[in-house]
């Protein structure tokens, strides 16, 4: 009988790995006929900047002359105030992410060296697509604590990858992506440290316990040097472990560990917020200077009205985690029973979820324009989505009733439709919403205003895809005919009847074209 088990546990070892192997083929199969045929422009430009300069001159400043002929003063690149020379205002560790597929096009021959020209469109994606790999790797491998079964694993995969919004990151050669990836890895390193620490205190803590700490600061570090609000880790994660260790202990069985475990959850990010400041003075000419304050430094402080934020996170049709999460909906739906069995991971999930919402509900910029969905959100939104195993399990345990075969059909149903306004979104130029919405600012419309602030961006992308050869037939054109003039209505239909057409897919692209 022992003999049996052990082959039957071996056997689903192999075919898990077997799937695992599949599954990552299928996204770099998918991802590489589904990449973009354009780079998206804004943020990313700046980062990209700054990454050609390290490589041309061994430094992190940026020609004024690409930075006035690019943004506003401060919107891209910030001046510092003490040596005058312009920088990329996002985290340092963007340019350092962006340095592989530029390196790589010098060491084939590319000339890297003309400043604001796009490097290989080629390469960027590819560099992207790694990035995908690797997330889905890793999501494959978390999801294993929370569900025995490998069609449910690989439906969470699929699900988060390709019937949400992040798909449409996965594509954009942006930081949500690696973003996504960092913040999934650090969920799996702080769960490899907080689990022993609370069944077994800081004294029972062995060598992989304090690697996996080691790892969880060091995602969080790079989260940090990729965008600054990230810094919100680091007190969580020191008090979720400190309530870990704390957990039903007195002080007689924590003084002789106290001292370890207090440096190792106060000099990680103590050295963080100093390497911050030292890169901080490097670039902005003070180590309190975020790259934040020069451009409407207003609209990044947490001075706004909490309910705003929160409405438009969880409801607003261009903004709601739900709508654009939709594994969340169900996920929901299983919180309860991934309590449960996994207390101490809804713990922390929720903590660290928690604490983002509630800080960015709170800056008036909350929505992060210009944007596809929640993506100050997005990338903790695939941990959050983990009880969607526990509610997959329960309805497939169940499954003979009706009850639950009508919570499978409906988790299918609506994945397979949002998964449909996820294609139609990324069949389009990456800013085509805000292309289409130039529309409501010529004819001042209540219609057109509520058609485009009211509606989800994959419904709008699906009115236009359907009416790419007859945009008199989109909701909003006869109103703009209406009340914009003439010669606007006939520009518009030209250049936006252009963008529709050129779509926004690499292998859709001339030969010629491709770069």
């Amino acid at each position: 009988m022992t003999d049996r088990i052990q082959r039957s546990l071996e056997d689903t070892a192999s075919a898990s790995r077997t799937v695992w192997l599949a599954l990552l083929l299928g996204v770099a199969a998918v991802n590489f006929i589904w990449m973009p045929a354009e780079f998206l422009a804004g943020d990313p430009h700046a980062w990209r900047e700054e990454a050609r300069s390290l490589l041309l001159g061994g430094e992190l400043n940026v020609p004024p002359g690409d930075v006035v002929t690019s943004s506003e003063r401060g919107q891209y690149f910030v001046q510092n105030e003490r040596n005058g020379l312009y920088y990329s205002k996002f985290g340092i560790a963007n340019s350092l992410l962006a340095l592989p597929p530029m390196w790589l096009e010098r060491a084939l021959g590319g000339d890297i060296g003309h400043r604001g020209q796009a490097p290989s469109l080629l390469l960027a994606n590819l560099w992207n697509l790694v990035f995908c790999v690797a997330l889905a790797g890793l999501l494959y491998a978390l999801s294993a604590a929370y569900s025995g079964r490998i069609a449910v694993r690989v439906l969470f995969v699929i699900g988060a990858l390709y019937c949400t919004s992040l798909w449409f990151y996965q594509r954009a050669q942006s930081s949500e992506i690696y973003q996504t990836l960092l913040f999934t890895a650090l969920f799996m390193a702080l769960l490899g440290f907080l689990r022993p620490l609370k069944e077994r205190g800081p004294r029972g803590l062995d060598a992989r316990a304090w690697r996996w700490l080691a790892a969880a600061w060091t995602c969080a570090a790079l989260l940090v040097f990729i965008r600054i609000a990230n810094g919100l880790l680091l007190p969580v994660i020191a008090l979720l472990a400190a309530w870990c260790a704390a957990g039903g202990r007195s002080w007689r069985d924590l003084r002789g560990s106290a001292a370890r475990l207090g440096a190792a959850l106060l000099v990680p990010p103590a050295l963080i917020v100093i390497a911050l400041g030292i890169v901080n003075h490097v670039k902005f000419g003070a180590p309190w200077l975020t790259g934040y304050h020069q451009w409407k430094a207003d609209i990044h402080l947490p001075h706004g009205r909490l309910a705003d934020g929160l409405w438009g996170f969880l409801f607003a049709p261009r903004f709601s985690i739900f709508l654009y999460f939709p594994l969340l909906i169900f996920a929901a739906v299983g919180l309860r029973r991934f309590a449960e069995r996994h207390r101490l991971d809804t713990v922390a999930m929720l903590s660290i979820f928690g604490v983002f919402l509630l800080l960015l509900s709170k800056i008036p910029s909350w929505a992060g324009e210009w944007t596809y969905g929640p993506r100050y959100l997005l990338p903790m939104l695939p941990v959050l989505s983990l009880p969607f195993l526990a509610f997959a399990d329960d309805v497939l345990d169940r499954i003979g009733t009706w009850r639950a075969r009508a919570w499978a059909a409906a988790a299918l149903a609506g994945l397979a439709y949002s998964c449909h306004l996820q294609v139609q979104v990324n069949r389009l130029p990456f800013w085509t919403y805000y292309n289409a919405r130039e529309a409501l600012f010529a004819s001042r419309s209540l219609d057109t205003a509520d058609y485009f602030l009211n509606r989800h961006t994959g419904l709008i992308a699906d009115d236009l895809i359907r009416h790419r050869y007859d945009l008199d037939a989109l909701p909003y054109f006869a109103e703009m005919k209406r009340h914009a003039p003439p010669e606007f209505v006939a520009e518009y239909r030209r250049d936006f009847g252009a963008m529709l057409e050129r779509g926004n897919l690499y292998w859709a692209l001339p030969p010629g074209q491709r770069r």
